[in-house]
């Protein structure tokens, strides 16, 4: 527990719930809610829990992988429970728990689970002491705890590459130039939070949409988002700035496909540019019935995309392990 704490709070105290009812504008193709907008529901719940507890503006640094376990059908509400695990000096683990619910019979069953980083900020967007500190009660409490402390640890490795991938503005490579894109759009202060800051849950929305363009492109039919993996954010969009965002295929499985997507912010009046964010969507093809549908198979010619299907391999395999790990677990809410 950190010394020098004004405020100790349980986990309980830090629980905050949203609920949205899943109405036909939030729908994909299929009639069930497009994975940009839950991704955007996750993080914009997982930010008021953090400012609510930090008293200050808080910003998206990192998430955890994310499965989408069932689909939110059109009448279902998506209810979110959001709750901080651990607090550090400046950042914040939060974990969101999703359901989906039947609001005529009343069931509920798991959607996803998250587990993302928010940093408590200033006006200049520049990290401040929380000034809060989380001390668990309770059996339920020092497992969700030490369960954040060993994210914490997992993620170490990653936050040191952060300088390094930030200066990194390369554009991903595709298995095939065809199954790839580039948008642009101009940061506008309805994609703002605050400060002039973009929305990590707006840019995450929007490459989402991407990701299903290049999907779409590729397996000739309706795709929806399966897994996200660990997405960390480099540094901020300012309201003013372009958003670069490429996406490419670079795996193809029986019915999945992997689409790297990757976000940067441009200043045009100077030509500087900046890595925001690299993340990895994992899609799977549906047919008519919304079940799984196999798609064009992707043979590897040249040595550099058999480097890409090894690399894409490895995350494949991280991501199925982690999937089995949550489907094994039951995961706990502090209730």
């Amino acid at each position: 527990m950190r010394a020098g704490c004004a405020r100790r709070l349980h986990i309980r105290d830090t629980v905050l719930e949203t609920i949205n009812h899943v109405l036909i504008r939030h729908a994909n193709p299929l009639g069930t809610l497009h994975g940009g907008v839950m991704l955007q529901w996750m993080i914009t719940t997982a930010t008021l829990a953090a400012m609510r507890l930090a008293r200050a503006p808080a910003v998206l640094a990192g998430m955890d992988h994310i499965f989408f376990l069932s689909p939110v059908h059109v009448g279902e509400n998506a209810i979110l429970t959001a709750w901080v695990d651990y607090v550090g000096k400046s950042s914040m683990d939060v974990t969101v728990y999703v359901e989906a619910e039947n609001p005529i019979r009343g069931e509920r069953r798991l959607t996803t689970i998250s587990h993302m980083v928010l940093v408590a900020v200033n006006d200049e967007l520049r990290p401040v002491p929380v000034g809060a500190c989380i001390e668990p009660k309770g059996d339920v409490e020092v497992t969700l705890y030490q369960a954040a402390l060993e994210r914490r640890r997992q993620r170490v490795g990653r936050l040191e590459k952060r300088r390094e991938a930030i200066l990194d503005t390369s554009p991903p490579r595709p298995l095939d130039p065809r199954y790839s894109a580039v948008s642009m759009r101009f940061a506008y202060p309805e994609d703002a939070i605050f400060h002039n800051a973009v929305y990590a849950g707006k840019l995450m929305y929007y490459l989402d949409e991407l990701a299903g363009i290049i999907g779409l492109r590729y397996s000739g039919g309706p795709v929806v988002t399966a897994a996200v993996d660990a997405t960390d954010f480099y540094s901020p969009i300012r309201v003013g700035e372009a958003i670069e965002m490429h996406a490419a295929l670079t795996y193809v499985g029986r019915t999945t496909m992997e689409i790297t997507l990757k976000a940067i912010a441009r200043r045009e009046e100077s030509g500087e540019a900046r890595h925001t964010t690299t993340s990895y969507f994992t899609l799977v093809a549906l047919d008519e019935n919304g079940r799984p549908r196999r798609v064009p198979p992707f043979e590897p010619q040249e040595r550099w995309q058999w480097e890409l299907f090894e690399q894409a391999k490895a995350r494949r395999a991280r991501r199925l392990e982690l999937l089995e790990a949550l489907k094994k677990s039951r995961p706990l809410k502090p209730l």
